[in-house]
């Protein structure tokens, strides 16, 4: 049975875990061979290239609305939006289901009877029965934050998991925590959800960097091997980037040498954050570096005293993962999902007191406490899931299980 796997337009490297989960799954399915039952297409509306597996591509096979309703349409947007807006919408979702007609009807004749939609929130075509990844449930599992509520954002948000997700032939969800926020938030029926482990980019994970390599990003960057912590998050409210640099403050009291390097790019929240790592004068000590490429990555996860991950949003993390492939201790935020992906191998906070973060903090500065946190890692290695390899082994699966679904009717 061919399954279709959706390509949405290129995510911005930028964009940070979401790039590097997306391009290493997109990568993994083209090189897994699956079973004899399934025959994997990639499916996008832009054309696709240096894929392996075969590609359709939709757009030529999309019939749009007429041109005089075209016309109709800008003219009342350059009219009034807010006097038209209902009759605007009424020609866009009209637009909508002539456009997911054509393709559908397209894509039945090619002869994929499943979609896969590995990115939450992508437009789903009507008519062919789904698969959608879930990566989180933020709008009700964590506090409302601007990012979670400015411009209307819960309901829009909301809108795909009440009108889209009930009607999923499955529904993916990267760890058992995340299951239970499924089924509980959404009322759906545990049966069809199903745990695909999260993962960290196979490109970090084999990397191989010269001690004189790692030594000149350590130097650009104004840090010294094991004397600093560092936090690789975009700055959303919602990171936590806040009490970080609060409970920082109290420890460069015992440990004036050390430094806090903070990477990702701004979502809006770097000024306000930056402004208060100043009010502390901390100008010294906490380093915002920006958008880092991989290789600058892999030197702090080699090189740090430990990641540090007081976020408030799980119910799973990428850098934790990554922390754990690349022998870097991990303190972060007390989630179930972080707990059940890591176990003994982090040591947990609460994110929401300082104090709570400087005690971890502290507490990775004993040797004692290092030697057995690093020993849980390596046991933890040993049977962690969570791993690409062991991602597509259980996402063939589920598409078997998917197949033997949709072949229960024409």
């Amino acid at each position: 049975m061919k399954i279709g796997v959706w390509v949405d337009d290129p995510i911005d490297k930028h964009s940070g875990g979401s790039f590097t989960y997306i391009n290493t799954l997109i990568s993994g399915i083209d090189n897994f061979e699956f079973n004899s039952q399934i025959e994997i297409v990639f499916v996008s509306l832009n054309t696709l290239s240096n894929f392996i597996k075969p590609c359709i591509y939709l757009k030529p096979h999309q019939r749009g609305i007429s041109l005089f309703s075209k016309v109709i349409r800008r003219t009342l947007k350059l009219t009034s939006k807010r006097i038209f807006g209902g009759l605007i919408n009424f020609i866009d979702q009209k637009e909508k289901k002539i456009k997911d007609a054509s393709a559908s009807a397209y894509l039945k004749e090619q002869g994929v009877r499943i979609i896969f939609y590995p990115i939450p929130s992508s437009h789903v075509i009507n008519g062919i029965p789904f698969i959608v990844n879930n990566w989180d449930l933020a709008h009700f599992s964590t506090y409302a934050f601007p990012e979670m509520t400015e411009d209307n954002g819960f309901h829009k948000r909301n809108d795909w998991y009440v009108k889209i997700v009930p009607d999923a032939l499955m529904v993916f969800s990267e760890t058992e925590t995340g299951k239970k926020e499924l089924s509980n938030y959404l009322n759906l029926n545990p049966a069809k959800i199903k745990v695909l482990p999260m993962f960290s980019s196979d490109n970090l994970n084999k990397m191989q960097l010269s001690a004189e390599g790692q030594l000149t990003i350590l130097t650009t960057l104004g840090l010294k091997e094991q004397r600093f912590f560092f936090y690789p998050a975009q700055f959303w409210a919602h990171k936590n980037h806040y009490n970080l640099i609060k409970a920082f403050q109290k420890f460069i009291q015992e440990y004036p040498d050390f430094k806090l390097l903070l990477c990702g790019s701004d979502k809006g929240n770097v000024a306000y954050i930056k402004h208060y790592s100043k009010s502390l004068s901390l100008e010294d000590h906490v380093i915002f570096s920006g958008f880092i490429e991989d290789e600058a990555l892999y030197t702090l996860y080699k090189n740090a005293k430990a990641l540090v991950m007081p976020t408030f949003l799980g119910p799973s993390n990428i850098p934790p993962i990554e922390a754990l492939n690349l022998e870097c201790p991990v303190l972060c935020s007390d989630l179930d999902g972080h707990k059940e992906m890591l176990n003994k191998a982090a040591l947990y906070f609460n994110p929401l007191d300082d104090l709570s973060i400087l005690e971890s903090m502290k507490l990775i500065m004993d040797d004692r406490t290092r030697s057995e946190l690093r020993q849980n890692q390596k046991e933890q290695s040993k049977v962690t899931s969570h791993t690409i390899e062991k991602a597509l082994v259980k996402l063939n699966t589920y598409f078997v299980d998917a197949v033997n679904i949709r072949s229960c009717w024409e």
